[in-house]
């Protein structure tokens, strides 16, 4: 009995450590105070606090626990063009209850980004999501839908505060210390966001997608392994058959064969560190066939596992997606999806990249519409019936 109330807590502790993130809810404002565009503090003293942008209004945006954030309102378009990079957008006036809506929807579509990922920027989960000072800079873009920008600098930058409520902050690089988000208050819904590197930190989304090595450890060369250059002829018959029923020997411009050893694994203490080692890969060969942007992807029975484009490139020639089974039902399956999303996918959209997970298929999708704002990336998982199992946004910035 000793034993098995042992093996029972130890299964439960497995179980707690893979806790999913908690949910998110909104931050709370209840108040708006102005900024002194006057700071008593002497700034050659401490240059990391650095000079007060005079071109802007700051007004602290706070509750009982303290300053959440700062509304930055540009004194003319020409600042605000500076700070969003985008000469369409104009300004507006905000108040309290703008800038809670905004904190209202910002919960919402972060935490539904939880729910559709697997793995997700830390960023994005509590507690973490509450440790970051915002900067607020709202506009009205092309269309006269009331947007904002937020922008997150992590609270506890102990040694070079960046000073948010003096002036607009823009980081190169910081790691998730920094990060972006535009969303559209009229619409509702997130436009885009963007977390700073070098290094990103991904943690448990709630979502049980599955998680392919093909594409990520083979055919778009992300980890290390043991890969020789081959000829053409040197392929195995069953892949060089396969190949030569999509085109001919002229389009090809390398072959390459794998035969991976490793690939790198995450997983995380008891104390919540993330550790990154590397583990043992037993399967076999692998084959990459590229024709320019394009890459073809076979194991050594002839299967195609993977076919692809480079990134920003444009989407695959649906001449080379017919080979994966049930492409029809797929591509049937993500016009209508994206039809439902008041979106046009035979007009404006692609596929990126396709891959074989098991007996699923995850297709990359590309919506690229005249409105820059409105481009998309989705990643796709299908069973083997070509049903859609799961749809995982992305977005282009």
């Amino acid at each position: 009995m000793k034993g098995l109330a042992t093996i029972f807590l130890f299964f439960l502790s497995l179980t707690a450590f893979a806790q999913k993130p908690p949910r998110l809810v909104p931050v709370v404002i209840t108040e708006m105070v102005p900024v002194d565009s006057v700071d008593n503090q002497d700034t050659r003293s401490n240059p990391c606090s650095g000079w007060v942008d005079t071109r802007i209004w700051f007004t602290a945006c706070r509750n009982a626990d303290g300053v959440v954030g700062y509304l930055l309102e540009p004194k003319n378009d020409t600042i605000l063009e500076l700070i969003l990079l985008d000469t369409a957008s104009r300004r507006c006036g905000i108040g309290l209850s703008e800038v809670q809506r905004a904190e209202v929807l910002f919960a919402k579509v972060m935490d539904l980004r939880v729910d559709s990922a697997q793995r997700i920027h830390r960023a994005f989960t509590a507690p973490r999501f509450y440790q970051y000072v915002r900067q607020y800079v709202f506009f009205l873009n092309s269309d006269g839908d009331t947007c904002v920008h937020i922008n997150c600098i992590m609270r506890e930058e102990s040694n070079c505060p960046p000073s948010p409520g003096r002036r607009y902050v823009v980081v190169s690089d910081g790691d998730d210390y920094y990060w972006t988000a535009d969303l559209n208050l009229t619409r509702n819904r997130l436009l885009s966001c963007r977390v700073n590197g070098p290094t990103l930190h991904f943690v448990d989304g709630r979502n049980d997608e599955p998680r392919g090595i093909y594409r990520e450890a083979i055919f778009e060369r992300s980890w290390s392994w043991v890969e020789k250059s081959c000829k053409f002829d040197q392929l195995p018959d069953a892949v060089q058959q396969a190949v030569l029923s999509q085109t001919d020997t002229a389009q090809v411009s390398f072959c390459q064969h794998f035969s991976p050893k490793y690939v790198w694994k995450s997983y995380k203490k008891k104390n919540g560190e993330e550790v990154v080692k590397r583990k043992r890969y037993k399967s076999g060969n692998y084959y990459r066939v590229c024709m320019d942007t394009l890459c073809l992807g076979y194991n050594a029975k002839g299967r195609m596992l993977y076919v692809g484009t480079e990134p920003y490139l444009g989407w695959i020639d649906r001449a080379y997606l017919s080979h994966i089974p049930g492409i029809d039902v797929m591509i049937a399956e993500i016009v209508r999806d994206l039809s439902t999303r008041g979106r046009d996918f035979s007009k404006y959209g692609g596929i990126r990249w396709a891959e074989q997970v098991g007996n699923r298929y995850v297709l990359a999708v590309v919506y690229r519409p005249p409105v820059r704002a409105d481009d998309l990336i989705l990643y796709y998982t299908f069973d083997r019936n070509g049903r859609i199992e799961g749809v995982t946004l992305e977005n282009w910035w």
